[in-house]
């Protein structure tokens, strides 16, 4: 009897300590309105203004500071976090869970020990072959590869080195990942009999050829499988020692995925021993698919769905999927059962079970019922004839005419629209367009190009583009020929076949009903699904709500990180707008700021949420636009060292916010924000946020007094300002972030609205208003500046 011990250790928490990057301030209990920042000063004649249109700095002599000064202390506060130390002694425990006995757990290890040794038993058995019998095998193989193609995947291992001969000694020639598409064309055996297959294969957009063993091969032809099973040869794999002791029995194929694919898969190759797994090791992040699946238009769904699950109109009929849609048919895990799993299964062509009466009786329902036009053969007939000589599967090509055409009624198959009278094109190969007159047109014209004439040279030439530029280039599946996601050949997500996200669910439903038909269920089918990295934990379900919002940006505005209540986004530009999803319904405000060329903010512009419960509705606020304005920092050169803001608004808009209002909005209080800028990494810079200083130039103070602080009026706009004083000078180079804040109230509700961030440091501004050259040299403010820069440098921060 076996035991198993498990040594149980606390973790010992640490204590440590660290520094509050903020501010600190004695004044605050004293001066509760300022919170710490003060507010304006009285200008001098002797500055230089750093303006948004010139990016210039600006340097101050101050005599008098009418203010309260915010001083920041030169010690910093630090707060301490006391690990408390925790000892456990190990115990040692029978590693048995509830019910289960340790001669229980002996059984199973007699059964997975006599299973292990029968199957290296029947390894050797299947690998021993004469010589002349290898021989014979090789030949008739070379006879089969003369009249078809056979593919096959890489599987069983994350990453599988192809080798230049057919041994595991010999050199590496690539090494590919798990679901690899490669082309069969030879074998050999090694010394020890193991059969190698020889094979070519593209891989990010070169061709290899070399060696793999048989046994990491998933093939799914049955022609290349008769020939094997006519040679006695029978590949095998020992069993996986992780798989042992599983809660769900193990399957080699299905031990490759991660877990949340497992028990779906599982259940599946429990009702159809004869269907194999492959993992597809795409090494991609899944937000960076979902992302780059949201671009250009590449994700449509059909506008009859939902509203919540639309982000716009694409076309008449066809809208762009909004995130969580998307995400829904994206995930391969939500195709994990019977009827989505034929949208991952490979399209590869078996004369057993893809019979032309099969396609026929799946075409009966169809407008395919009968003959092709200007034809004496049927649907059916093509589709078998077509693909049975491309080896192509026939079902597939039945099913993604079907897809295309719906009823039929589509004049890119009626032959008679104006201009292209006599031409098909029944796979909509080139059809593409925002109206449906392109779509037509542009189909008509490839039509007209390639010559399809008639209803058997347009399925077969469609179905020769289908097969040459995806099933023999890695998008060998429903699923790869909508979601780009395998990098053999010319980049990825832009060559995809289709935009319809919901096209290979659907297609492979139909499939599915094909061979359920044909009594076929249950031959040796190859699913090839794809495993992303950072995955949700669980399957995307289908939406029930929307959070995404899509934003018409006016001209001059082209930056895509939006800004709702604050809080920046980042955001995806689809066809003329930017769509952005929200974390919830909650949101309030989106904001968009214009930059000139230098990366000085130079406009802003504001719209209204609101969320309906299903979705968002986004409406532009053009009478806030430049609500408030970014004009430059400053630098005091007399007294304690500090730098300034400047914010400003328009004074007559201001007028109206406080008189009558403007678009149903009235004026409550605006004032400015500033942290430490190394925080924003983590905090967000919006008011009563974390570690954020604010300080408010209008409103009413806690005694209901009404503070109203104008530091200067130029060109029509009313600026604000908030100086940051007492720095020491371990602190001259720390960059510090502010941003102009506004608080309007519209049918009684607060609305928070933010004027973009800008960064520096005392140390820089220093340097670049020396760098101006506006004083003279040993003048008192360049004395002083140069002071601050040889203080800066001496600290060492």
């Amino acid at each position: 009897m076996r035991k198993f011990t498990a040594l149980l250790a606390m973790v010992v928490l640490l204590g440590y300590l660290f520094p509050i990057p903020g501010f600190t301030c004695n004044v605050l209990a004293e001066e509760n309105t300022l919170e710490k920042i003060a507010q304006h000063g009285v200008p001098s004649n002797e500055e230089i203004t750093e303006s948004a249109a010139t990016g210039m700095a600006e340097a101050t002599r101050e005599t008098e500071e009418t203010a309260t000064e915010a001083a920041q202390t030169a010690g910093e506060t630090k707060e301490t976090a006391t690990g408390e130390v925790e000892e456990a002694g190990g115990t040692e425990e029978a590693a048995t869970g509830p019910g289960e006995s340790t001669d229980e757990i002996e059984e199973i290890d007699e059964i997975e020990e006599a299973a292990e040794i029968k199957d290296n038993a029947e390894e050797k058995i299947n690998t021993d072959k004469p010589k002349e019998t290898g021989a014979e095998a090789r030949s008739a193989l070379q006879d089969i590869l003369k009249e078809r193609t056979v593919m096959a995947l890489v599987y069983l291992s994350d990453e599988y080195s192809i080798r230049s001969e057919a041994s595991y000694d010999s050199s590496e020639v690539v090494a590919v990942p798990s679901g690899q598409q490669v082309q069969i064309q030879g074998v050999s055996w090694d010394g020890n009999y193991e059969m190698w297959i020889y094979v070519t294969l593209y891989y990010r957009d070169a061709q290899y050829k070399g060696y793999i063993p048989r046994s990491y091969l998933a093939c799914s032809d049955e022609v290349f499988l008769e020939w094997e099973n006519s040679y006695n040869i029978k590949p095998s794999v020992k069993r996986s020692f992780a798989a042992k002791r599983s809660a769900v029995q193990a399957y080699m194929d299905i031990e490759q995925f991660p877990d949340s694919y497992k028990v779906a898969l599982t259940v599946l190759k429990q009702a159809h021993p004869n269907w194999t797994f492959v993992k597809m090791n795409t090494n991609l992040d899944w937000n960076y698919v979902v992302s780059e699946e949201m671009k250009d238009g590449r994700s449509l769904i059909e506008s009859s769905f939902p509203v919540y699950m639309q982000d716009g109109k694409y076309s008449e009929n066809w809208s762009y999927a909004s995130k969580g849609i998307l995400e829904h048919y994206l995930d391969p895990r939500n195709g994990l059962n019977e009827s989505g799993i034929f949208q991952h299964e490979l399209l590869t062509y078996n004369e057993s079970y893809h019979t032309q009466a099969a396609v026929q009786s799946f075409l009966n329902n169809t407008f395919m019922y009968g003959n092709a036009p200007n034809t004496s053969l049927t649907y059916a007939n093509i589709f078998w004839t077509v693909g049975s000589g491309l080896k192509v599967s026939p079902f597939h090509l039945a099913c993604r005419v079907y897809q295309e055409q719906g009823k039929g009624t589509s004049s890119l198959i009626s032959g008679t629209y104006p201009g292209y009278v006599g031409y098909y094109n029944f796979f909509n190969i080139g059809a593409t367009g925002n109206t449906e007159q392109t779509v037509i047109e542009s189909g008509l014209a490839r039509a007209s190009k390639e010559g399809w004439t008639d209803g058997y040279s347009s399925i077969a030439g469609g179905a020769g583009i289908i097969s040459k530029n995806y099933i023999l280039k890695g998008q060998d599946t429903l699923y790869l020929q909508k979601f780009d996601v395998d990098g053999s050949y010319d980049g990825m997500f832009w060559h995809q076949y289709m935009q319809n996200i919901c096209a290979p669910s659907s297609e492979g439903q139909n499939i599915r009903k094909l061979y359920s038909n044909a009594n076929s269920l249950e031959n040796t089918f190859v699913f090839k699904i794809p495993v992303y990295n950072n995955m949700p934990a669980q399957a995307c379900p289908k939406p029930t709500v929307s959070y995404s919002i899509s934003l018409t940006p006016p001209a001059g505005y082209g930056d895509a990180n939006i800004y709702l209540d604050g809080i920046a986004y980042a955001a995806v530009w689809q066809d003329g707008k930017y769509v952005i999803t929200a974390p919830d319904g909650k949101a309030n405000t989106a904001v968009m700021y214009k930059y000139n060329e230098s990366n000085v903010p130079i406009g802003m512009y504001v719209w209204r949420l609101k969320h309906n419960g299903t979705g968002y509705e986004a409406t532009a606020v053009p009478e806030l636009e430049d609500i408030l304005s970014y004009h430059g920092f400053s630098i005091r050169i007399t007294g304690k060292s500090g730098i300034r803001f400047k914010t400003g608004i328009s004074s007559s808009l201001r007028s109206q916010l406080i008189s009558q209002g403007a678009a149903g909005y009235v004026l409550k209080e605006y004032g400015t924000l500033v942290m430490n800028n190394a925080n924003r990494a983590q905090y967000p810079l919006i008011k009563g946020g974390e570690k954020v200083l604010s300080g408010m130039s209008y409103g009413k103070s806690p005694d209901g007094v009404l503070e109203d602080k104008i530091y200067e009026t130029v060109s029509g706009r009313h600026r604000f300002t908030s100086v940051l004083v007492g720095l020491p000078s371990n602190q001259y180079k720390t960059e510090y972030a502010f941003r102009g804040y506004i608080i309007l109230t519209k049918d009684g509700t607060d609305v928070t609205l933010y004027g973009p961030t800008v960064w520096k440091s005392i140390y820089s501004l220093a340097k670049q208003v020396l760098t101006g050259g506006q004083y003279e040299k040993n003048s008192s403010a360049d004395l002083f500046l140069n002071k601050l820069i040889e203080d800066a440098d001496k600290a060492g921060n």
